[in-house]
């Protein structure tokens, strides 16, 4: 008997854009409309928090001023291929669909909000890794981000660094295929416009 491919639907957006919410969210409705699903939450990264480590160790420093924002981003590129490949690869080929929070496009488009540029190692890098059957862009202003970081009160964020992030999204979605999807509104709502997507995906895959 051959098993089918599990699908691959992946989000991304600023810090604060609702991901890991939608992204529960959407893993419950696929597992209950079209079979097992995994919500495939990365692992902490384990050669940047070395980083961190040895930084703090030899430099008193951060990570980035110790190293570099070139060794700090190629480290978590490794990262993250090491999580697709290692987990959420495996369970596709057996049939699983897979939902992922965050994006290889996160990860590129922290590294150019970090550095201020492009690097083409670093794309060839997490370019290995498949597109996703579906990217939802959670697209939401640097503003609306700030605030619902700041209402959770569990982390803190850079201003500064969402509008770059945000800026490195919006220049990358100009020259790849993402579902945009304004994020600066309910959550149901938001939610509902997700699912429709993805019923019309398995309507053109049964086909």
């Amino acid at each position: 008997m051959e098993v089918k491919l599990g699908s691959h639907f992946a989000f991304t957006g600023i810090d604060g854009a609702g991901k890991s919410t939608q992204a529960g969210l959407l893993a419950k409705f696929v597992r209950d409309n079209f079979g097992p699903t995994y919500l495939f939450e990365p692992r902490t990264d384990l050669v940047s928090q070395l980083m961190v480590d040895l930084a703090w160790q030899y430099g008193r420093t951060g990570r980035r001023e110790y190293f570099g924002h070139y060794a700090v981003d190629f480290a978590k590129a490794f990262d993250v291929i090491r999580d697709h490949f290692g987990t959420a690869a495996p369970l596709l080929a057996a049939g699983m669909h897979v939902i992922s929070p965050r994006s290889s496009y996160c990860r590129l488009a922290t590294a150019i909000g970090m550095s201020g540029e492009r690097d083409k190692r670093i794309e060839q890098v997490l370019g290995l890794i498949p597109k996703p059957d579906l990217l939802f862009w959670l697209d939401v202003d640097p503003e609306v981000g700030f605030q619902r970081i700041t209402a959770r009160g569990i982390d803190a964020e850079d201003f500064e660094f969402l509008q770059a992030f945000c800026g490195a999204l919006r220049g990358m979605s100009e020259r790849t295929a993402w579902i945009r999807i304004e994020a600066a509104r309910r959550v149901e709502e938001i939610s509902e416009e997700i699912r429709r997507h993805v019923c019309d995906y398995f309507k053109q895959k049964e086909r």
